[in-house]
């Protein structure tokens, strides 16, 4: 049996791209046109499609500035037809696969296991249904993956104006689907400037940031004459006010009409089991600031004075809330889906149970993940080396904490994107240590894989 499934594979990495897409094409048309033939539907759905809307009629004049104008751009390439947004995201999840075998390979490992870790990295559920929902994920997992394939086949290195506009282009376009990105060419520019401090690193690393810094700061200018107010997007504060959940009743009494509405809410979620973090929103909802007659904008802003307030108030509580709810949540694996519109009767009952198997298997690379992360530091501080895997385990764990510092309550949508990195690190740990797949000699002495 052993040496069929050998002969197998062995067949299949002849021509390991063409058999990575087929593979990846044929279990998304299984699952999508037999087992569940669902778009997933969100709360955040709605807002893409409006800004998709506006986007199409070429004018952004009024617009209430709730999205980054990212992720809206492809559902108008797609006519605002969402069978057709679900397809350019099988799409993308598709090149991604190759993109992944392309990074492994790039990282020295061998063509079979490259080919088998990524099949085994695609196969993951979570990865199709975020491709069946509305949602950004999968065009930030695209653009993620895509930066990390040029970081493993040594594009940072590579300083030329053309190559390194292109690279900023990849980061300012990320950050137009989600303004949290922003740090992300920020750090790879601090990686490049720690290998060796040079003017001319320094000049390419201005550039590196330079579209992130237009994108971010572009669409802040937009809302700013949409909306009046210079931010990301108009959520900013309240998103912002939902860090202080916990603690929202020990502010000054000059914030009351904040903290007795969104403490009253939370006490409600808690009894009737709801998302706590999502208190201020259950407030907001039910017109419970609608007596102050303020618009939603200016609501969100007095709620970002508030949070900044709560905050400085309560730091021990806060830090608290950013240890042990948020940061603790990211490294829980995201699965978005319509658990009751699976096809047939009992059906998402298998994949329930088959998502259980991952999920434990991602926590698994998760904790092994943590403890190689302390490893490679502390071999940083020893022998002043900037390896790869130290900054693959630097850029997840840094993500971790900032999203933990500025949210609370989608806290594990975050991590997904990097479910393939956290996987490739462990897998290298194992590759270095002969522990994974190991060695055989062949009949004329050679190692092979």
């Amino acid at each position: 049996m052993k040496i069929e499934i050998n002969k197998f594979i062995n067949f299949l990495i002849k021509k390991p791209i063409r058999n990575i897409l087929i593979i990846g094409a044929l279990l998304r048309l299984m699952i999508f046109l037999v087992f569940y033939t669902s778009i997933s539907i969100y709360t955040d759905t709605e807002g893409y499609t409006e800004l998709a809307k506006i986007i199409s009629s070429l004018s952004l004049e009024g617009y209430h500035g709730l999205r980054s104008p990212g992720y809206p751009i492809l559902i108008s390439l797609a006519n605002q037809n969402l069978h057709i947004v679900v397809l350019f995201q099988f799409i993308l999840g598709l090149i991604s696969t190759v993109l992944w075998y392309r990074t492994i390979i790039n990282l020295n490992f061998s063509i079979k296991h490259s080919f088998i870790i990524t099949i085994f990295i695609s196969s993951f559920l979570n990865v199709f249904f975020f491709e069946t929902s509305i949602l950004v994920e999968t065009l930030v997992l695209f653009f993620i993956t895509l930066i990390i394939y040029h970081f493993s086949k040594g594009s940072f290195n590579k300083f030329t104006f053309r190559n390194y506009f292109y690279l900023s282009f990849l980061f300012g376009f990320l950050v137009l689907v989600k303004p949290f990105y922003a740090y992300l060419s920020f750090l790879f520019t601090l990686f490049v400037l720690m290998q060796r401090f040079t003017f001319k690193r320094f000049f390419y690393g201005l550039i590196l940031v330079s579209c992130s810094l237009i994108s971010y700061f572009g669409w802040c200018y937009v809302n700013k004459i949409n909306t009046g107010y210079f931010a990301p997007t108009s959520y900013y504060g309240l998103t912002n006010a939902q860090t202080c959940v916990y603690f929202a009743e020990n502010t000054p009494s000059e914030w009351d009409w904040i903290s007795k509405p969104y403490v009253e809410y939370r006490e409600m979620a808690i009894r009737e089991n709801k998302d706590v973090a999502m208190s201020i929103w259950f407030a907001y909802e039910d017109d419970a600031y609608k007596k102050y007659n303020i618009t939603f904008h200016e609501l969100s802003f007095e709620l970002g004075k508030f949070a900044k307030v709560a905050i400085k108030e309560n730091p021990k509580e806060y830090i608290y809330q950013v240890v042990c709810r948020s940061w603790l949540d990211f490294w829980k694996p995201a699965m978005y889906w319509n658990y009751d519109n699976f096809n047939f009767k009992y059906a998402n009952k298998i994949f329930i149970g088959i998502w259980y198997i991952q999920y434990g298997i991602l926590i698994l690379f998760e904790l092994f993940f943590f403890f190689l992360l302390i490893f490679h530091v502390l071999n940083f501080f020893n022998t002043k080396m900037i390896t790869t895997e130290l900054i693959l385990s630097v850029i997840v764990f840094s993500t971790s904490v900032l999203q933990a510092i500025v949210t609370y309550g989608t806290n594990d949508r975050y991590s997904f994107p990097f479910e393939f990195i956290i996987i490739i690190v462990v897998l290298l740990f194992f590759k270095q240590n002969n522990w994974f797949l190991k060695k055989t000699l062949s009949k004329n002495g050679v190692l092979k894989n």
